[in-house]
């Protein structure tokens, strides 16, 4: 009986850690991006430096410029993009870290964005 108790124990503290360490993760979060290209040459040699630098924080593509439509509202501009960090902090630390606000500079010029970071459920 005593074996069976202690074992229960230990169950209800793994479990019980688990569901903690669970609801305490951080939440992900999702930047999207809106793009109108105004020059493909200079955009392209942006594009080939970002992915590099997103996954270096852990980040990743979810969609990056496929096929889109605006079902409601204003016009989407031609190009969406939509990244997934692990947490809202990593997606501010992308953007704001100092590689990618040099390899920024490369888009500009070249494109008009909007760029929202959103913390996700």
């Amino acid at each position: 009986m005593r074996k069976l108790l202690i074992a229960v124990v230990f169950l209800v503290g793994v479990v019980g850690g688990a569901v903690t360490m669970w609801a305490q993760a951080p939440k992900k979060a999702y930047l999207v991006g809106q793009i109108d290209v105004s020059n493909p040459t200079q955009y392209a040699e942006y594009a080939k430096f970002t992915p590099a630098i997103i996954e270096k924080v852990g980040g990743r593509f979810l969609a990056r410029g496929g096929r889109n439509i605006t079902v409601e509202g204003r016009q989407a501009p031609a190009r969406v993009v939509v990244l997934e960090f692990p947490s809202y902090d990593t997606a501010l630390e992308f953007y704001n870290s100092a590689e990618y606000q040099k390899v920024k500079k490369i888009r500009e010029g070249a494109a008009t964005v909007q760029f929202v970071i959103v913390e996700g459920l």
